[in-house]
């Protein structure tokens, strides 16, 4: 059988798409696409997202790869354009087959009890989703025993099967088959480069988070147990991309530095085979906090973590902070606010850029919480931060909160993109969360000391124009979000 995984634009519903820079590659379908390729079926991947692809083009997809069957990952702002798209193809190609899941499927199944939608998949898919594939390939109609599928019985009624969470062996999972979505041209936020000579991924090397923000719902969906890739089994996916000509990779675990141990492994084995890649991960505060603690008391061995990491190609660590308020800050991330400024220069000092994101509108904020965040983020001087409004997306702790308050001002999911306000509270208003996004990336973004600092690191006019153009999108996204 042959399986086509699509990547929808925002906007396409409305009949406008824009090819965005700031697009990460689709690596759920990347995961999905090993496992059923090692089990012998055909698979593409069309990621229409980056490509900036309307509805025809997505056609014309369908129209040459015959597929015998579509699948979506469903976040949900992208909801209704999943929902659009799955009709329309459902229409134009009555036999092709129809398979939805990912993050708002777990969270809220039942939004895709549709005539146009024939399987719906809760929990971790990888391995499902094959034994569906084996089973039709067999001209098997009986489903019973696939763990999380949904699926419609004889009598036409939609029938759920247990789900069998977090099987997903990690050091098992096949290497993931880059060369489907290779000729895309991502390009990184965190530094440009040039398509013709340099290639940017990102990865995946572990599920799970310990974490319990409430914004945040990878917990529930993937487990608090982080299952991760020993660093043997992560540096053979480095060495495969480094054939293939990746120079720049992203590690979008939720939390990569869960343990010291593991990224003194990864690091060295990158230096001794000779990895000649520039990359980049994800990691709490908390952790990090703890590993120099444990180093400033002498428990580490002689191994200063954070320089090894740069002698391996380390360039950036993402660190959520989210609040600036002492209160909220330890509530979502364990640290304090002296704690999140050692970390941050100590990240600094050791030549890896920090990346810091801000959310406005948590759960207890006001307008002066609010300004705390505003504030901190500008005295920390990340590298780069990113702002956002809170959005409590059905499955999280705050959405639970918020429905359950009042607070919550529409149920549109489209809206529910981060960047649009879908709630108000006693303390604030919608006009309130719009201003302050509005602001901070203003004043970070357009501080004189910021974009000198910014100049003196370009080496070239296309990265000139490249940072120019990320900086435009990540401003102006905040005010012209196409629904």
């Amino acid at each position: 059988m042959k399986i086509s995984f699509i990547t929808i634009p925002n906007g396409i519903s409305g009949g406008e798409v824009e090819k965005s820079m700031l697009v990460s590659p689709p690596i759920t379908h990347l995961w999905l696409a090993a496992v059923l390729l090692e089990a012998g079926h055909e698979v593409d991947i069309l990621d229409a997202l980056s490509l900036g692809m309307g509805i025809e083009d997505l056609e014309k997809h369908i129209e040459k790869e015959k597929p015998d069957m579509v699948g979506f990952t469903v976040f949900t702002a992208f909801y209704k354009e999943v929902l659009f798209v799955t009709k329309r193809l459902k229409k134009r190609f009555p036999d092709l087959k129809t398979v939805v899941g990912g993050y708002h499927v777990n969270s809220i199944p039942e939004d895709f009890f549709l005539p146009y939608i024939d399987y719906i998949f809760e929990g971790e898919a990888e391995f499902s989703l094959r034994e569906l594939m084996n089973r039709l390939r067999e001209g098997n109609d009986d489903f019973e025993g696939i763990p999380g599928l949904i699926s419609r019985n004889i009598h036409g009624e939609w029938q759920k099967n247990p789900v069998d969470p977090f099987r997903t062996n990690m050091d098992e999972q096949p290497i993931l088959p880059y060369e489907l979505i290779l000729d895309n041209h991502y390009n990184t936020w965190w530094t440009s480069i040039d398509p013709s000579k340099e290639k940017y991924m990102a990865t995946v090397s572990g599920k799970g988070c310990p974490m319990a923000c409430t914004f945040c719902d990878i917990g529930k969906t993937e487990g608090k147990k982080i299952r991760a890739m020993g660093s043997n089994r992560l540096l053979k996916e480095f060495e495969y991309l480094q054939s293939l000509g990746v120079t720049h990779v992203e590690l979008r675990d939720a939390n990569f530095t869960t343990s010291r141990q593991h990224l003194i492994d990864l690091a060295q084995g990158m230096i001794e085979k000779e990895i000649n890649i520039e990359w980049g991960c994800s990691s709490t505060l908390g952790n990090l906090r703890a590993m120099m603690k444990k180093e400033a008391r002498g428990t580490g061995g002689d191994i200063n973590l954070l320089d090894l990491l740069y002698d391996s190609g380390c360039r950036f660590i993402f660190l959520g902070v989210e609040s600036g308020n002492p209160e909220i800050l330890y509530r979502e991330k364990r640290v304090t606010i002296e704690e999140t400024f050692q970390v941050i220069k100590a990240v600094q000092k050791a030549g890896i850029q920090a990346h810091s994101s801000f959310i406005f509108g948590l759960e207890g904020d006001t307008i002066e919480t609010m300004q705390q965040t505003m504030d901190l983020s500008l005295a920390l001087k990340p590298d780069t931060a990113s702002y956002s409004i809170a959005s409590p997306y059905p499955g999280t702790k705050l959405y639970d909160s918020f429905h359950e308050k009042g607070y919550l001002t529409t149920y549109d999911w489209s809206l529910y993109n981060a960047t649009e306000p879908v709630f108000e509270t006693e303390h604030v208003k919608k006009e309130d969360l719009k201003r302050f996004l509005e602001d901070a990336h203003r004043r970070f973004y357009f501080r004189p000391s910021y974009i000198l600092r910014k100049a003196l690191k370009v080496t070239s006019f296309r990265q000139f124009f490249d940072h120019a153009k990320i900086a435009y999108q990540m401003f102006f996204n905040v005010t012209a979000y196409k629904n």
